[in-house]
């Protein structure tokens, strides 16, 4: 049964959700109409955020609400350990975050308590289920820390937060993790400032 999407723009640039990543991200969402299984909940994750702000947005499409909390990335992804993750990988063992579209699967109770595996759909992110890349919680990201820490790839957040973000998006909801916007041509040369 179709469902009648509500999103609020002026909501979402409240919530710190670029119009921009919404728009990529609903743009990858109807690549995949025909997997998803439960289209009330869209979560976007914006790693061209700093990890100290805001960068997971769960949109409930339904109600026309959106939460927006912490989020990290993988070490691997930040090599200079600023809080800016600008390096990604679906290879294993590479500790990075991966980019693109995600089907959340089921859920399992693993080393950081609750988790939720997920699916990646693209070549981005084609290995995040062998690489145990899921959604948990962790100590290491909060609003008590100053400094937030990194996972191993998965996009972890604050355990108060981990168990009813899993409870809502579990099972056949659509994820979207968009990185920064690229400052540098195809050939990896870096653009001069405008």
């Amino acid at each position: 049964m179709p469902i009648t999407e509500i999103v609020d723009y002026s909501q979402v640039q409240a919530a710190g959700l670029e119009p921009r990543v919404l728009n990529e991200a609903f743009s990858a969402r109807d690549r995949y109409l025909g997997d998803i299984g439960d289209r009330r909940y869209l979560t976007v994750i914006d790693f061209g955020k700093p990890s100290s702000e805001d960068r997971l947005y769960l949109l409930d499409l339904v109600a026309g609400t959106i939460e927006a909390m912490l989020v990290a990335h993988g070490e691997g992804s930040d090599p200079d350990m600023d809080g800016l993750a600008d390096r990604f990988s679906p290879m294993p063992d590479s500790r990075m975050s991966s980019l693109g579209g995600y089907l959340t699967a089921d859920t399992y109770y693993g080393a950081h308590g609750l988790s939720l595996r997920l699916h990646g759909l693209e070549e981005t992110n084609k290995t995040a289920w062998d690489r145990l890349i899921v959604i948990h919680g962790a100590g290491y990201v909060g609003r008590h820390l100053a400094e937030q820490g990194w996972s191993w790839g998965c996009p972890a957040v604050d355990y108060a937060k981990s168990g009813p973000l899993i409870e809502k998006i579990k099972q056949g909801t659509f994820l979207y993790i968009a990185g920064p916007v690229p400052d540098h041509d195809d050939n990896g040369a870096r653009l001069a400032a405008q």
